[in-house]
């Protein structure tokens, strides 16, 4: 593997790879107690699963290149944070590379060995504690192989088990993510209950141009907006059975939402039935190969374009709607809409944390149109054509962020919630409706964030039915 490009390195914030070792050459200063204010860098951790080699960095942009060219594409979420100016107690760490291998040693002795053996220096990447403090946790590295790997003292014990040897070094840094700022109390009266809208598989309906199932629902939407208080509806995918090649379908479904988008902001995830993956018929399009041509949203962009989603604030690719992000505000709260493609590439996953974490003070709903399976647990599938699974997604990004609050889907089965808790011990509640029902369902979810509640029930207006067994109810949510 060749080095990452200096170029591209000196137009990125810098990259984090943190190593444990001997502390030769390091100053007596750096003994001294550190300022544990001073390690405010969150540094994240990627594999590379050819060899298991680390790299951790603190750069989004940095990361998507290591993942799509260089092979780091198991993403393990923050390690902890680290410095990036000198100061008492903190030692220089050098980034130095030989052979496809990086590693990151102490300024002195240590790092002068490494540029001995052959690795070139490629600068000075952070500064970490050589001193155990209550505020900071060790990191090791290990090798095995002729590769470098780093870890937490948890992580040893398993690394040590497959193989991995340490030098019995360490250096310090300040565990986990950032911490949050705590959010401000609402205002007093302020309306801190309102309403979402979970728009189910609608392929049945717009396959039919005698049906009127889609038109309906947005017309009792419409109509009972301000009764349910409703601030933002959400179409989960599957929106169209195959309007790549019947573009018709997508011109029914945009033609009948637009009352609905007329009063309250909305966004779509692009299912597989909205792909050129599925012709005619609703099967995979014969000698196809449908993970490229799952990626083909070509159409579904030409009907439902980022320019027409007034709130949208950005987009991972320009003119594409299919992985984008809205805000909007409601119940005393900021409000952020994630909307990822059908089990995203890394890329995208590394794109999305971006986001998310640059949004700390917004609640975070993620939608994309596969991720429970019909009995209600996390899908590990990529579907057989896909880049990732559900399961990938939650891990390295749904469970590792305190501010993500709750997870769309549908793609199988018919209704199903979850509750997980994320690593900050903030609950996910995460909701399947997908039906491909002869009526016309639709998930109403009411936010109380006073209360930290998230209740919901399915109603079906063209039957005016509802549906129980389908009503969920989730306290002890902690909204920003």
């Amino acid at each position: 593997m060749a080095p990452i490009p200096n170029r591209l390195l000196t137009a990125l914030t810098t990259v984090v790879v943190l190593t444990g070792t001997a502390l030769l050459g390091a100053s007596t200063a750096s003994a001294a107690t550190a300022d544990c204010k001073a390690f405010q860098s969150e540094a994240r951790h990627l594999v590379r699963p050819t060899d298991a080699a680390s790299l951790l960095t603190r750069s989004a942009t940095e990361a998507r290149s290591a993942m799509d060219v260089y092979g780091f594409t198991d993403d393990r979420g923050v390690i902890g944070r680290v410095a990036t100016q000198s100061g008492v107690g903190l030692v220089p760490v050098w980034r130095l590379f030989r052979g496809g291998d990086f590693v990151w040693a102490l300024d002195g002795a240590d790092a002068d060995r490494f540029a001995a053996s052959g690795y070139a220096r490629q600068r000075v990447d952070f500064y970490a504690g050589t001193t155990a403090q209550s505020c900071l946790t060790a990191v090791y590295r290990l090798t095995r192989g002729g590769v470098h790997r780093v870890a937490t003292r948890a992580q040893t014990l398993g690394l040590s088990a497959d193989g991995w040897v340490g030098d019995g070094s360490k250096f310090y840094i300040a565990p986990g993510p950032a911490p949050a700022a705590a959010p401000l109390p609402p205002a007093p009266g302020t309306d801190t209950t309102f309403s979402i809208a979970l728009i189910p598989d609608t392929q049945n309906e717009t396959s039919s141009s005698a049906s009127t199932r889609f038109a309906n629902r947005v017309s009792w939407l419409v109509a009972n907006k301000a009764g349910l208080d409703l601030r933002y509806a959400i179409q989960i995918g599957d929106l169209s059975s195959w309007g790549h090649v019947a573009p018709a379908q997508f011109q029914k479904a945009s033609t009948e939402i637009r009352p609905l988008e007329a009063v309250v902001p909305w966004s779509v995830a692009a299912g597989n039935h909205d792909t050129a993956a599925v012709c005619a018929g609703g099967s995979a399009c014969p000698g196809a190969n449908t993970s490229v041509t799952v990626r083909d949203v070509s159409t579904f962009n030409r009907y439902f374009p980022p320019s027409r989603f007034p709130a949208l604030g950005g987009t991972y690719e320009a003119g594409h709607s299919e992985n984008s992000w809205s805000t909007f505000s409601a119940g005393g709260r900021k409000w952020l809409v994630l909307t990822l493609e059908l089990w995203a590439r890394p890329a995208v996953v590394t794109w999305a944390q971006g986001v998310v974490a640059s949004h700390p003070d917004h609640n975070v709903i993620v939608n994309t149109h596969a991720y429970l399976n019909s009995d209600g647990t996390i899908s590990t599938s990529n579907g057989g054509y896909g880049s990732t699974s559900p399961r990938f997604l939650y891990d390295n990004l749904v469970r590792r962020y305190p501010n993500v609050v709750m997870v769309a889907s549908g793609h199988v089965g018919q209704a199903a919630v979850r509750t997980d808790t994320g690593d900050a011990g903030n609950r996910v509640v995460s909701f399947l409706q997908a039906f491909h029902s002869t009526t016309n369902p639709v998930r109403l979810v009411e936010i109380n964030t006073a209360a930290g509640t998230v209740t919901s029930r399915v109603y079906a207006p063209e039957v005016n039915t509802s549906y129980p067994a389908y009503t969920t109810s989730t306290a002890g949510m902690r909204f920003r």
